[in-house]
């Protein structure tokens, strides 16, 4: 169609299969430790909630929880549906056309979707051989392309790498673009950049409920950064843009987070167990700072092999032809990969 801005004309929309499944570990999602009641009972709202009237533009009420959460001034918040929209609002506010993004890689890949559908240009620095990343090469890039925004996803998805504070805080120091910190799974790490949002202007962290919070299906995300870029960041976005739904479960679950510091405890512990299973069957895997582990495997179509013993993970294609992330799931469904794994091995072997 002659019509398409020709900075998507070759873009290819985000695609799900439906395939059926046993265990699901393939997209990072959290379980639903908060709120299994509703799965049970449905949702249950208060006599004041109103469905017929717009939802609170401002999301006061959550962002009065999330303030709690984070222990940042609610001037310093916007939310919206998912970290996605977030990082759209900001290259849309930010990044005119033909100025460059830029990145690690391998990373998050709607940082490149987003900045193609407004025209930008998206770079990223390789990380090394071993996915770990150098920010000196990083800041010297930077130095050289003057970047009007650079995009860090801490800890690194889908790669788990964990990017050490003061590094992230000497990039601050030596650019003048913004620089974005994606902490989309900074709770099963330590290390959150939101402390250090006052210190910085060209600071700005993301966060999300949908993976230590588990409520992925509700699109829940916010923004930390100082009240000037919260300020723009409001005119851009669409009125209404948080349904009241996900306000009003976001809010009951933020209310109940000690629940989550448990299940985030249970992850890091599976998270290194199985992480050093992996290892002990001769399968490439590597450190994770995240809710899932990044391997490595010769094995031809490992994951349609692993789909036929109803346990999905995720396949990477390309670059990364041969990489795989898992997520972490709970303990009988981390065994039950690791147990399919070893029998496809052996097969293979055989």
């Amino acid at each position: 169609m002659e019509l398409i801005k020709t900075s998507i004309k070759d873009l290819k929309g985000y695609s799900t299969k439906e395939i059926p499944f046993q265990i699901k570990l393939d997209a990072n999602e959290g379980k639903n430790v908060l709120l299994q009641d509703i799965c049970k009972e449905g949702i249950k709202f208060d006599e004041d909630f109103n469905i017929n009237f717009y939802p609170d533009n401002n999301a006061v009420t959550l962002k009065n929880e999330l303030s709690k959460y984070i222990n940042i001034n609610t001037d310093n918040i916007a939310v919206g549906n998912g970290s996605s929209e977030m990082i759209d609002l900001l290259i849309k506010t930010f990044v005119d056309k033909d100025e460059t993004i830029l990145s690690f890689t391998p990373t998050f890949s709607m940082y490149s979707v987003y900045g193609k559908i407004y025209s930008a240009k998206f770079l990223g620095v390789e990380s090394n051989e071993d996915f770990s990343l150098d920010m000196e090469k990083l800041i010297q890039k930077s130095k050289e392309l003057n970047p009007k925004i650079i995009m860090i996803c801490n800890p690194n998805n889908p790669t788990g790498y964990l990017i050490d504070k003061k590094d992230i805080k000497r990039l601050l120091q030596n650019t003048k673009g913004l620089v974005v910190v994606d902490e989309a799974y900074m709770e099963f790490a330590d290390g959150s950049m939101i402390d250090e949002i006052s210190n910085y202007e060209n600071l700005v962290v993301l966060r999300t409920l949908s993976k230590a919070f588990g409520l992925a299906s509700l699109r829940i995300g916010y923004m930390i950064a100082n009240e000037k870029i919260i300020e723009v960041i409001n005119t851009v976005r669409s009125p209404y843009n948080l349904n009241a739904i996900s306000q009003y479960i976001a809010v009951k679950a933020l209310k109940n987070k000690d629940k989550v510091f448990n299940y985030i405890d249970e992850v890091k512990k599976e998270r290194e167990i199985l992480y050093q299973n992996l290892n002990s069957i001769g399968v490439m895997a590597y450190k994770s700072y995240g809710n899932f582990v990044f391997f490595n495997s010769d094995i031809e179509n490992l994951s349609e092999k692993l789909i036929q013993k109803g346990i999905l993970i995720r396949k990477f294609s390309q670059e990364l032809e041969g990489y795989y992330r898992v997520t972490i799931g709970y303990e009988n469904e981390n065994k039950a990969f690791i147990k399919a794994l070893k029998e496809i091995i052996a097969y293979e072997n055989s």
